[in-house]
């Protein structure tokens, strides 16, 4: 493809024991999949010990249920607030001893709930080069502002939207005749490549602390 990373690590930093992880998905799930596919291959020292999304057709579910991962779902219009939808994933994550969070295509905003309990050891991933196109909209606001070079970010969680400390990233161009589809897919391949390594350099810093 016609980008490149940074950091370029060639190899996934490795842990004793493994890390325990829940995920958090709210599309088709082929990040969710990425993670799992490296799991299995012992790219990456982990297990996922649950799902959680927020609507019943999401993609992610069917990937849940083709690698054996518990998956609950937790639909956000069944709760008053953002702070009481976060407080029922708490309860539930806790459930399954988890020891940091991974939001791939996450599409709803986090509250302290979930920051506190698990703070530093929230991990997203996002379709742009952070600080840059922030929010839901990333590709279709990349292709308005005509840049030439965009990308993916694997960042820690803060309070502000997509403003956390930037863990690892991958740039690629934005050609001329792209859009939305060939765009969200170049990007796609390269949150592919990322992810795993996004989420083990997070969690030598977290295990280190």
């Amino acid at each position: 493809m016609r980008g490149f990373i940074n950091p370029s690590l060639i190899e996934i930093p490795s842990f004793k024991p493994k890390l325990e992880l829940a995920v958090l998905a709210s599309g088709k799930g082929s990040n969710f999949e990425r993670i799992l596919v490296d799991i299995k291959s012992n790219k990456l020292d982990a297990n996922i010990k649950c799902l959680i999304v927020n609507k019943s057709d999401c993609g992610a579910i069917n990937i849940a249920k083709r690698y054996s991962v518990p998956f609950i779902i937790h639909k956000h219009q069944d709760y008053n607030d953002r702070e009481e939808f976060d407080r029922a994933i708490l309860n539930t994550i806790k459930q399954y001893n988890v020891e940091g969070i991974v939001m791939v295509g996450w599409m709803r905003i986090v509250t302290n709930i979930l920051l506190r309990e698990f703070k530093g050891r929230v991990v997203n991933l996002h379709p742009s080069l952070l600080p840059s196109f922030k929010g839901s909209n990333a590709i279709l606001e990349t292709l308005k502002s005509k840049v030439t070079i965009t990308g993916c970010t694997v960042h820690l969680v803060d309070q502000e939207i997509d403003s956390g400390k930037i863990i690892i990233q991958a740039a690629l161009p934005v050609l001329a005749n792209d859009n939305d589809i060939s765009l969200l897919s170049s990007v796609q391949y390269y949150e592919h490549k990322i992810i795993s390594l996004g989420i083990a350099l997070a969690a030598k810093e977290w295990r280190n602390n």
